[in-house]
C-alpha cells in the first residue's frame, strides 16, 4: 500500500510548494499532479460566437455608412436638379424674348441697319416649269 499524500492545509491549489533552503521537502508538501483536463469545445464555441458577433457588427456599420453616403448623394443630386430646372426656365424665357418679333425688328433696324421692304422693292420669283421645256437634258438621257 502506498501512502497518500495530501497537501498542507495552508497550501493553495495550483501554488508552488514552499521552498526549503536545504532542498528537502516533507512528504506532505508535495502536491499531487492535477487531474488531466478533458478538452471541452467551450473556448472554440466562444471564439466562434465572438467572430459572428464581430462580423454582424461590421456588416451593420458598413450598411449604415452606405445609407448615409447615399443620402448625401441624393441631397446633392436634388440640389443640382433644382439648379438645372431654374437654368432651364431662365433659358426658355430668354429664348422666348429673343424670338419675339419686336426684338427681332429692333436688332434688324439697330444693328444691321435694315429697313422694312416697300412694295416697289419686291420682286416676284417665278419658277420655270420643266415639263414644258424641251432641251438636250431631257432628250439625251
Amino acid at each position: 500500500m502506498t501512502p497518500t499524500t495530501t497537501p498542507p492545509r495552508n497550501a493553495r491549489r495550483g501554488a508552488a510548494p514552499p521552498n526549503f533552503e536545504h532542498g528537502f521537502q516533507r512528504a506532505d508538501d508535495r502536491l499531487p499532479p492535477p487531474p488531466p483536463r478533458r478538452p471541452t469545445g467551450l473556448p472554440l464555441v466562444l471564439m466562434l460566437a465572438l467572430g459572428l458577433l464581430t462580423a454582424a457588427g461590421v456588416v451593420q456599420v458598413r450598411t449604415r455608412a452606405r445609407v448615409l453616403e447615399l443620402g448625401a448623394d441624393i441631397a446633392e443630386l436634388t440640389a443640382e436638379h433644382g439648379r438645372l430646372l431654374d437654368e432651364k426656365r431662365r433659358l426658355e424665357a430668354e429664348r422666348a424674348y429673343l424670338r419675339h418679333p419686336d426684338y427681332i425688328e429692333d436688332v434688324a433696324a439697330g444693328r444691321m441697319q435694315m429697313v422694312p421692304a416697300t412694295p416697289d422693292r419686291l420682286q416676284a420669283i417665278r419658277l420655270r416649269d420643266e415639263s414644258k421645256q424641251t432641251g438636250p437634258s431631257k432628250q439625251g438621257g
